[in-house]
């Protein structure tokens, strides 16, 4: 073999060896970038997830600036027309406006106020600045935030033209949409402390009209100036609602809490001393009251469904998924609605009785989940599997689940700690 022929060999393995390794190389670059992607993807999931779960429409904002940006791809329309009074008079709102709409929902939900306060809010706002962000001439500072124009009205600003010198807040707060809402509705997780009072802070406030709620907030000079939003108010929660559900956890709809928040847990789910004769040593369900008045306080739907059931002791409503909430304790007679009618979320249904057996004025609430055909319920541990603690042994607590652990699918705490003893 001469010289030439071993340097032709050699070049030509050395050849094959490069070929080799570039494609050993194109090779582990596609796998390490495989992993990159599949990793990318998964982050990108987990955070798109992440925002689904705190997002309600608008997804959020730290102002004004931008919200009607926001709004783009959402369930908002570019206009609605409303009514307006009693005369087939109309007026339009445009995207800004229903945005602000929508965000009333969305922070309403969060603090677990009823429709009936997001209607109140609605009806308010349309009045006090068709549901803008003004600014006001009176503070010069208000106009560096970004508005919707400029009011007059002493040195009222925002939707709900809320006053600085009347304690609502600093003008830069009052400026921040989400906090003029918060401000409004008030009650514990309110900004105020109570003092001007919100709407959860008028005690009573649900057996108010919308109107009359509305005015005992704001304390205008024109106190039945509300009144004529209350048609305009129903169709904007007919209309956003639905866009706006489920912004608070994991399943879709609203839930909205039985009673006034601030109430006490005088009874847990699951084995118990009664101490009541007839009363179940097994409880199927959470007993709440507001102490120490509770007999009267109103009882709320925590979803909409059809009442099945009236009885001397239960009020029964079964919902659209199968499942059946119970009210127990509420005398029959101070009942708002009976078997057949259709309720909402946040509707009252009645008072808070002490219907035997009882040992004073309590909301006996249970749901019993034999018929769900919701996978996320199905989650739940039923009443005579449950090994965390000893399972209920009678067929009577058979299919029942945890309040608390029902309530907690949608991101709300049914008895937070520090609020629910």
């Amino acid at each position: 073999m001469s010289l030439d022929a071993v340097d032709e060999e050699g070049g030509s393995l050395g050849k094959k060896l490069l070929a080799i390794a570039i494609i050993l190389i194109v090779m582990g670059l596609l796998v390490v970038g495989g992993f990159i992607a599949v990793f990318l993807g998964v982050f990108a999931s987990a955070a798109g997830a992440a925002g689904d779960d705190t997002q309600c429409v608008p997804p959020s904002t730290t102002g004004w600036a931008g919200l009607a940006s926001e709004s783009e791809g959402s369930s908002i329309p570019e206009s609605l027309e409303i009514p307006y009074g009693v005369d087939n008079i109309t007026v339009t709102l445009n995207t800004k406006q229903l945005t602000i709409a929508a965000r009333i929902i969305a922070i309403g939900r969060q603090l677990r106020v009823s429709n009936q306060g997001i209607k109140v809010a609605f009806m308010t706002a349309l009045q006090e600045s068709r549901l803008r962000m003004l600014a006001s001439s009176s503070v010069p500072e208000s106009q560096n935030y970004p508005n919707d124009g400029v009011g007059s009205d002493h040195d009222s600003v925002n939707p709900f033209q809320q006053r600085p010198s009347s304690g609502w807040g600093s003008v830069g707060e009052l400026m921040n949409l989400d906090y003029s809402i918060k401000a409004f509705f008030g009650g514990p997780e309110g900004p105020n402390g109570g003092s001007p009072r919100g709407l959860l802070d008028v005690a009573g406030w649900e057996q108010m009209s919308p109107g009359e709620a509305a005015q005992t907030v704001q304390v205008s000079a024109y106190p039945d100036a509300y009144d004529k939003w209350e048609a305009a108010a129903d169709l904007l929660l007919s209309t956003l609602g639905p866009g706006v559900s489920g912004c608070a956890g994991g399943i879709s709809g609203e839930i909205v809490l039985p009673l006034h928040s601030d109430y006490n847990k005088t009874s847990g789910y699951g084995p118990r001393d009664a101490g009541v004769s007839g009363a179940s040593s097994w409880h199927a369900a959470i007993d709440l009251q507001r102490w120490p008045n509770p007999c009267g306080d109103p009882v709320y739907a925590i979803l909409p469904g059809k009442v099945t059931l009236s009885s001397a002791l239960w009020l029964s409503i079964e919902h659209a998924d199968g499942y059946v909430v119970s009210y127990l304790h509420m005398y029959k007679s101070q009942r708002l609605v009976d078997v057949g009618d259709t309720v909402e979320a946040g509707q009252q249904v009645g008072v808070v009785g002490n219907v035997a057996p009882s040992s004073g004025c309590h909301l006996d609430l249970r749901i019993n989940v034999e018929n769900n055909t919701n996978p996320e319920v199905a989650g739940l541990i039923v009443s005579q599997n449950e090994t965390r603690i000893s399972p209920a042994g009678d067929s009577w607590n058979y299919n029942y689940v945890n309040p608390e652990e029902f309530f907690a699918l949608w991101g709300v705490d049914l008895c937070p700690a520090g609020t629910c003893q």
